[in-house]
């Protein structure tokens, strides 16, 4: 590191003690460093399958929902069919996975209600439905059928603000006129379902995150009159992503 602090003219940690801090320097070389890193990774996977040979890691982040229900199956299937590949998975706010996939610090970043951004490709790959959930043991909503105006002043937990289906969902009751009382926030699915569990309040969900809740019989689905509302999965990559054999393979496959 002293080495390297000297060719680069800077200080890249600040040290206290036994504790070491990146400073601003520090902060920008990191970026270049994982680009460098990932680069020669890209560059053994694309000589590997020089000989026709699937090896090599494929660099992933997603958020919790996706991550834990629609990716799963469709990592398994891959593994099955290349079994000398390495998947790296990581769970990020989707903020964070624009920012790493614009820097090429990984392969592919799965977000709910995908945008193209400069330098970023997105494509929706699925298109899910939500659903009003609320527990089974402590109803919020007494009716087995609902309409959207009962969920005015009714007890309601949600997805942290600013988080793109947290927005998409207020849009779509602001455009009904349609004002739930929030308790409480949560920045993953499963927090937000044993918060539904709890009765702390009922929620909208995709219903593909309640499967093992609808079968154990801790929640239910209000069957909801003018509720059309579909949340949009979409995969993002880079614009300058060296598309390997392997990668490609990938893609195809969600």
């Amino acid at each position: 590191i002293h080495i390297l602090e000297e060719k680069l003219g800077c200080c890249l940690f600040e040290r206290h003690h036994k504790k070491m801090t990146l400073t601003a320097s520090g902060k920008i070389f990191l970026s270049y460093a994982e680009n460098i890193l990932g680069q020669y990774e890209e560059s053994k996977i694309r000589i590997r399958e020089i000989s026709k040979e699937f090896a090599g890691t494929i660099r992933i982040a997603t958020i919790y929902s996706i991550g834990l229900y629609q990716l799963q199956p469709i990592i398994r299937n891959f593994l099955r069919r290349f079994r000398q590949m390495d998947i790296r998975l990581e769970y990020h706010s989707f903020d964070r996975i624009y920012e790493m996939t614009a820097n090429r610090q990984i392969d592919f970043g799965f977000v709910s209600h995908p945008r193209e951004q400069r330098g970023i490709v997105a494509k929706v790959f699925e298109e899910e439905k939500l659903v009003v959930a609320q527990s089974h043991h402590h109803r919020v909503l007494k009716k087995k059928k609902i309409s959207l105006s009962d969920l005015n002043g009714a007890k309601f937990v949600a997805f942290a603000s600013q988080t793109p289906t947290r927005l998409a969902i207020d849009g779509f009751l602001h455009k009904h006129a349609v004002r739930p009382l929030i308790i409480n926030e949560y920045d993953n699915i499963e927090t937000l379902k044993s918060a539904i569990q709890l009765g702390i309040g009922c929620s909208i969900v995709p219903k593909v995150t309640l499967l093992r809740e609808l079968r154990d019989g801790s929640l239910e689905v209000l069957p909801t009159r003018g509720l059309s509302l579909k949340r949009p999965l979409g995969i993002l990559y880079s614009k300058d992503a060296v598309f390997t054999k392997s990668l490609r393979e990938f893609y195809e496959a969600v």
